[in-house]
């Protein structure tokens, strides 16, 4: 098989620092995919899942604030993902020529068209947006003011400046740096979810010196720009509550890319006849978990973070899960990690959820699963539908013994888990490789709690008119 790949390939992966035998591996997982894990049923209360009542809640607080916060906490928040997907309906609309009529966009939004649709309401909602006053504030800088604009309805000229690295640039951001929430007393004006992740941490992190410490994983060509905003946010946050805000930051490592092949089964190359790698996914930053210099991790998306409002309910949640999480290292002898995650009731949001797992002989397993790891089977299918809970990726992570000798994360991957992914690349179709996910087969072999949650600490923002869902509008 390695006849297939040559000197050439070797140096372009050692590079990355791939060894021949991984790329090899890849390419065997890309054409012959393993067998999906076994669904038996989903975790329910009482059978997997936990509810605690409020002594309970008060109790496992009180030992987070005594034994988590004050002992090598840190909040870690995933936030590479670029922001261009929130306006995947409407950058289309940038490349029509010509441009649609107003007349013509509200015939195909009536029709159904998507794009037309989503323009209409950005046109009617626009002001309830937390980067209204940064887009007219640029609008007047261009020469044109949005009240203008607006009378005209120029949707080219909108997106362009909303959109587009003219103005704007929301689609180029990442996720982490769009404003999600606007505060009218703020000097701010607006937050990103980056800095709402500060304030909201703040509650649950704080040790006795006054200092919560963080931790983001983003996309090298962003990490400057990342450094500044938080920089920022950091100084406000210690303005308004005397709070030391310590952020930290990584990248995903090249040797963590994957390679794709063509729908031939053929190794994909770029024109130039390299071979092309991609990032490997979230679970590609295990690495970056396993580095952090923590014995207690708060994990949560960079797109679920709510304002100030909802700061104090998630924080209570966040402390019962660390506090459990406290609870069980210290009273139990462990010889692996444990997470305590927890979880929501499921109202069809689109992501994973937990169940209990087989894979092959091992033992049945508490675990997260997608649902594009089991495959097309109709009777895995059914009981995947029956899932009662969701999983909002809020964890509680303890990546140490309970003398404090850290656990070694990669032992525990189930490197099976991996999930393959359609693409296209420069107008070819390919097969990618993604690495079992970060909570999904990268914490297989975890020790695995599942704790029900309020709905209310959920609030992921996957378009940008989910910013105009009650839970974060002023």
């Amino acid at each position: 098989m390695t006849a297939e790949l040559s000197a050439a390939d070797y140096e372009q992966l050692a590079a990355r620092g791939i060894d021949a035998r991984e790329a090899v591996r890849q390419l065997r997982l890309l054409r012959e995919l393993p067998a999906p894990p076994r669904l038996l049923r989903p975790c329910t209360i009482g059978d997997g899942i936990r509810r605690l009542d409020e002594a309970e809640q008060k109790r496992l607080r009180e030992i987070w604030r005594s034994d988590g916060a004050g002992a090598d906490a840190i909040k870690l928040v995933p936030a590479s993902g670029a922001a261009s997907r929130m306006f995947g309906t409407l950058l289309p609309l940038l490349d029509e020529e010509p441009f649609p009529t107003p007349a013509e966009l509200s015939r195909r939004a009536a029709a159904g068209d998507a794009g037309a649709r989503d323009l209409e309401r950005l046109w009617r909602e626009l002001p309830r947006f937390p980067f209204f006053d940064e887009l007219a504030a640029v609008c007047a800088a261009r020469g044109t003011p949005l009240a203008e604009l607006r009378e005209r309805r120029d949707g080219r000229r909108l997106l362009r400046l909303l959109l587009g690295d003219d103005g704007l640039g929301l689609a180029s951001r990442p996720k982490g740096l769009i404003p999600f929430h606007h505060y009218r007393d703020s000097r701010s004006g607006s937050r990103t979810a980056a800095e709402e992740h500060l304030w909201e941490g703040a509650g649950s992190l704080t040790d006795e010196a006054g200092v919560a410490r963080y931790h983001f994983t983003v996309a090298p060509e962003a990490r400057d720009r990342f450094a500044a905003e938080l920089a920022d946010a950091a100084d406000r946050l210690l303005r308004a509550r005397g709070i030391v805000a310590e952020v930290g930051f990584s990248v995903q490592h090249p040797a963590t890319d994957t390679l794709a092949i063509t729908p031939d089964g053929e190794p994909f190359r770029n024109d130039d006849g390299s071979l092309l790698l991609r990032p490997g996914g979230h679970g590609a930053l295990l690495a970056n978990l396993a580095a952090l210099p923590a014995h207690w991790v708060l994990l949560k998306n960079v797109d679920n973070v709510q304002p100030d409002r909802a700061h104090e309910l998630v924080a209570h949640w966040l402390e019962v899960l660390g506090g459990l999480l406290v609870e069980l290292t210290l009273e139990a002898r462990l010889d692996r990690p444990l997470r305590v995650c927890g979880v929501v009731e499921n109202r069809g949001e689109p992501g994973g959820g937990p169940f209990w797992v087989q894979r092959g002989e091992s033992e049945p397993s508490p675990q997260i699963v997608e649902r594009a790891e089991i495959g097309d089977e109709a009777a895995q299918a059914e009981v995947f539908s029956r899932a009662t809970h969701f999983n909002p990726v809020q964890m509680a992570l303890g990546l140490r013994d309970a003398v404090g000798r850290p656990f070694d994360l990669l032992r525990h991957v189930d490197e099976r888990a991996v999930f393959i992914a359609r693409k296209s690349h420069a107008g070819r179709d390919l097969l990618a490789l993604e690495r079992p996910g970060l909570w999904n087969g990268a914490m297989a072999g975890w020790n695995t709690v599942f704790v029900e949650v309020p709905a209310e600490t959920f609030a992921p923002v996957k378009t940008v008119f989910d910013l105009l869902r009650p839970e974060h509008q002023p």
